[in-house]
């Protein structure tokens, strides 16, 4: 599976805000988005394509559990690259959440220029994988 951004979130309020940033970019080449609304789901997706961006919601109910699967993936997946998009009012967690492995972390969905930035340059580094036409097609759909 080609890598992808893959969004970890219980809500649709990040992705919304990811769409919304990529319609203003000058770049509109497509990054391939993969929402899910589990840790376990993300981790299978990241499995299935291991140099993804993976960004995952952290709340400050599931801060804990944020940050051990992301310091586990951090060592069993050293190709991908880890975002935390986190509650406002976890700003004094942003160390923690850097030491667990996330390259990044933003608290407003407003913010996400950045994020784009390392996303596209991440992906651009990523080893193509082979696929037929028809795979190549399925892809590029939209509503994937």
């Amino acid at each position: 599976m080609p890598p992808s951004l893959i969004l970890c979130e219980r809500t649709h309020r990040w992705a919304a805000a990811y769409r919304r940033q990529m319609r203003k970019s000058p770049q509109r080449n497509a990054i391939r988005l993969q929402e899910v609304r589990s840790l376990p789901e993300c981790q299978r997706e990241l499995e299935a394509s291991p140099h993804s961006v993976v960004a995952v919601e952290v709340l400050p109910q599931n801060l804990a559990a944020t940050a051990k699967t992301l310091s586990d993936w951090s060592r069993h997946y050293p190709r991908a690259r880890f975002l935390s998009l986190a509650a406002r009012g976890m700003e004094p967690y942003e160390l923690l959440l850097r030491e667990a492995g996330a390259i990044h972390i933003t608290f407003s969905p407003r913010s996400l220029s950045p994020l784009l930035r390392l996303i596209r340059r991440h992906l651009a580094r990523a080893p193509r994988v082979e696929q037929t036409l028809e795979e190549t097609i399925w892809t590029a759909l939209p509503w994937e």
